[in-house]
């Protein structure tokens, strides 16, 4: 069971809620997390490995999730189970990642794995996106408020408002005011 103390939260449910920013470092067979800012009220759900990242306010980061060094993610965003975010990565605010969502910082353009973080490249999701379940994000960018559909394969820049499915992901639409 975690140390309780004044800045959090712990209950039955497997989880610390933050009442106020902090950073963390816990290390326990059930939950690995080294230098990660972490804004209030956000709640991180049992065996996550977080390190060296930044998660805003009002957050949900859920059971079997890794995020690696230098991950930022914005406010009131929500990263389902078994997700896996890499180095280079950065969440809007107001975005929700499914569960199993795969990033992609190393496009293997030499034949294999880089080796090297010089051959890595970034990805940016804007404020409000949306990604299905299983979907896997290449080094892109993906414009706010757009859809990408469950067990899509993103390889290429995703327009704002755009909603993107298949392998590889393509436009299906735009949203409209309804959406």
């Amino acid at each position: 069971m975690f140390k309780n103390n004044s800045d959090t939260i712990n209950d039955d449910f497997n989880m610390i809620k933050l009442k106020k920013s902090q950073n963390l470092n816990i290390n326990e067979p059930r939950m690995k997390c080294k230098n990660v800012q972490v804004g209030e009220r956000t709640i991180i759900w049992d065996f996550v490995n977080l390190y060296d990242c930044r998660i805003g306010e009002d957050c949900m980061i859920g059971t079997f999730v890794e995020i690696q060094k230098g991950v930022q993610i914005g406010n009131r965003s929500r990263i389902q189970s078994h997700a896996f975010l890499c180095e280079l990565v950065e969440i809007g605010n107001d975005c929700f990642i499914s569960h199993g969502v795969m990033f992609i910082n190393d496009t293997f353009q030499r034949g294999g794995p880089g080796g090297s973080r010089n051959f890595w490249k970034p990805t940016i999701i804007a404020d409000k996106v949306s990604i299905g379940s299983n979907a896997t994000i290449m080094p892109v960018n993906i414009g706010k408020g757009a859809v990408v559909g469950a067990g899509a394969v993103v390889t290429y820049d995703v327009p704002e408002n755009a909603i993107v499915a298949g392998n590889p992901a393509k436009i299906l639409r735009y949203k409209n005011k309804n959406d």
